[in-house]
């Protein structure tokens, strides 16, 4: 009996440092792990294999990697287009994000047929969705029509999570001096100033700056928005797809007379930094044959990205930084 005791304890020792050591090399980065969801579409024709990192970096990209293998023995048709493959995310908070929710209701190119021959494999689609929520996340890959198996995703943030003042310090670095001279000191209480050209001599904007922070686990979310002229009226931000009208109405607009613009950025805050996660741009000008100066934010700051006559309504969406358009420059 102590013999069989005996080795109990010792595999038990063994089994511990074994899980122990492989937890530190998981940590280390040496054992990625991965996991797969896959299923029959076409008919059973085709198998449809989504992938995804088992682990991310809150504010770092969720990326799904969706794709098609022939296991017949011929070729088989399909149809491409933007809705032939998602993803669903289901958050810890009860938030759901479709992939392409911010797309449903506008004017979209139909689907192209497409073809993938006997035994050949093809990537349908690569979605990357930068996190914002806390874990862990259930992600559903939709292929061709077709819910695959759910998978389980955890969300990382280095702790401890910043207080709010840190906060306000770290997205107004991150905007790269978009908030220099309109600066919000606490969240919730918004504050009139300008925001300067990134370049240039146009003239700047008068606008009014406000910050709300949401806690997420071991994280912040900061929501930054900026409205030119100050007191810009019925503007609201549209969740979780960060976008500044109702999904279906196009094209987006307010009831204000232009010009204006409406800047929606939102930003994860760990201990380390701010990171952008998402934005959305709304303008309007009178018709004149000034012109505008334009901005786009390439992933670390501004890139002037040439200039248009005033005139119009213009939206931009969909990036981890907005557009920014000096207005400021056309005729009230």
């Amino acid at each position: 009996m102590k013999r069989v005791a005996t080795v109990g304890v010792l595999v038990a020792l063994t089994l511990g440092l074994s899980v122990w050591a492989g937890s530190q090399r998981a940590n280390a980065g040496l054992l990625p792990r991965t996991l797969t969801s896959s299923r029959l579409v076409l008919g059973g024709r085709v198998r449809c294999t989504a992938t995804v990192k088992s682990e991310v970096q809150a504010g770092r990209a969720l990326s799904v990697k969706l794709v098609l293998h022939n296991n017949s023995k011929r070729a088989v048709k399909y149809s491409s287009g933007i809705f032939a493959a998602g993803v669903t995310l289901d958050a810890a908070d009860g938030t759901t994000y479709a992939s392409d929710g911010d797309l449903l209701g506008l004017p979209l190119p139909p689907p192209l047929p497409a073809t993938i021959r006997r035994g050949a494999t093809v990537t349908l689609r690569r979605i990357a969705i930068p996190v914002r929520w806390g874990g862990p996340l259930q992600i559903t890959p939709n292929c061709l029509g077709e819910a695959l198996p759910v998978l389980q995703v955890h969300v990382n943030a280095p702790w401890p999570r910043p207080d709010q003042s840190a906060a306000v310090d770290e997205v107004v670095a991150a905007s790269r001096h978009l908030l220099d001279h309109c600066r919000p000191q606490m969240p919730g209480f918004p504050v009139s100033g300008q925001i300067e050209p990134p370049s240039g001599d146009a003239p700047p904007l008068n606008a009014q700056c406000s910050l709300s922070i949401s806690r997420e686990g071991t994280f912040l979310v900061a929501q930054v928005l900026v409205l030119s002229p100050p007191g810009l009226a019925g503007v609201q931000i549209f969740q979780p797809y960060e976008t500044l009208w109702p999904n279906g109405k196009f094209p987006p607009g307010l009831t204000s007379s232009p010009p204006y613009e409406a800047i929606a950025w939102e930003f994860v805050v760990t201990k380390d930094k701010a990171i952008p996660v998402a934005a959305a741009t709304l303008t309007a000008s009178t018709s004149s044959s000034q012109l505008v100066p334009f901005f786009t934010w390439n992933g670390s700051g501004w890139t002037a990205s040439g200039t248009g006559t005033c005139g119009g309504t213009g939206f931009a969406w969909g990036g981890r930084g907005p557009d920014l358009d000096f207005i400021s420059a056309c005729s009230g």
